[in-house]
């Protein structure tokens, strides 16, 4: 082939044009649309906030509104039993790094890599939840915000005590917390069709009651067993700790651990119970079946990861959680 061939091939080659980013989303598969408004929402929640501030105080600004163009989830990576999502997310003004599980976002100027990103978020989760938050999203707090505050002001407490009578309040701070779970779970609807309802402060019963719905069966027998012991042993621990004149910091911490552990699971299934959700999915069998909450929608929504099918559950209209006086 001559050189005037090469030549006129190559002036021939062109690049295409670069693909419109708000149309870049319609190119991308098995993305739940949930999942990807939810990230539009936080990232343009958090990047407009001054502009929004301006806005009430003054009425006016000269900040640029930022609108998300494209979200797009890159990976899902676990540690430790935890999955952190990452998602590449470009704006009309910027591009940025949204990683879940608690979520925040990162300048992809600042920070190019998104391994290093990883890496740094995971490390500064851990040190948010070590601030002793029950660990959870947005489904929780809906949920549960009286016994989260709860939980959060045991830990404060036991951060802080020194002698006898501190250790016997976490005591009773643990107990508080159970109680409250069991307020909130009934205000929450899940047990509306229950005609011999226990004593709304029998924990233990109540937790009963909880684990049957979503650990029924034969083949759930351990399973209902190891919870069922968990929780009344829980309750027993926290009720000793309350009146022992010998408690100590270990006993508080004890107490703490065990509440938190009993909390955690209680929690898990009244979230699947609220949802109705399946322990595996109906459509491709997968396990990997999450809750969450959609506040704009007023509902719990039961989600396979891998192929998107959902479960949809409207809560109680009675479902706002109320403190006892």
């Amino acid at each position: 082939m001559s050189d005037d061939q090469n030549t006129n091939q190559d002036e021939e080659c062109t690049t295409p044009p670069e693909l419109p980013k708000t149309e870049l989303r319609n190119l991308v598969f098995e993305q739940s649309e949930h999942e990807v408004r939810a990230i539009i929402d936080y990232i343009e929640w958090q990047c407009n906030k001054r502009r929004e501030a301006e806005l009430d105080e003054v009425g006016q600004t000269e900040l640029e509104e930022e609108l998300v163009q494209h979200a797009e989830k890159i990976k899902t990576e676990r540690v430790i039993g935890t999955d952190y999502s990452v998602w590449d997310v470009h704006t009309n003004l910027s591009r940025w790094w949204v990683i879940t599980n608690p979520t925040n976002l990162y300048s992809q100027t600042l920070m190019p890599s998104l391994d290093y990103t990883l890496s740094f978020h995971i490390g500064l989760m851990a040190r948010v939840q070590a601030r002793h938050e029950i660990a959870g999203g947005n489904e929780l707090h809906e949920f549960l915000s009286t016994t989260h505050r709860k939980m959060y002001q045991a830990h404060l407490a036991l951060d802080e005590a020194d002698e006898i009578e501190d250790f016997q309040g976490i005591g009773l701070q643990c107990r508080e917390v159970m109680t409250s779970f069991t307020r909130e779970v009934v205000a929450a609807g899940l047990f509306d069709e229950l005609k011999d309802a226990p004593k709304m402060g029998d924990f233990v019963a109540w937790s009963d009651h909880v684990i049957g719905v979503r650990a029924a069966g034969g083949a759930a027998e351990y399973v209902r067993g190891y919870l069922k012991a968990i929780c009344q042993k829980g309750w027993q621990l926290a009720n000793w700790l309350t009146h022992a004149k010998n408690a100590t910091r270990a006993d508080a911490e004890l107490c703490i651990s065990a509440t938190e552990h009993l909390l955690q699971e209680l929690i898990t299934l009244a979230l699947k119970a609220m949802a109705r959700s399946p322990e595996k999915c109906g459509r491709c069998g997968s396990f990997k079946i999450n809750v969450t909450w959609r506040p704009d929608e007023g509902e719990y929504v039961a989600t396979c990861d891998v192929c998107g099918a959902e479960a949809l559950q409207q809560p109680s209209q009675d479902s706002v959680a109320t403190e006892e006086s």
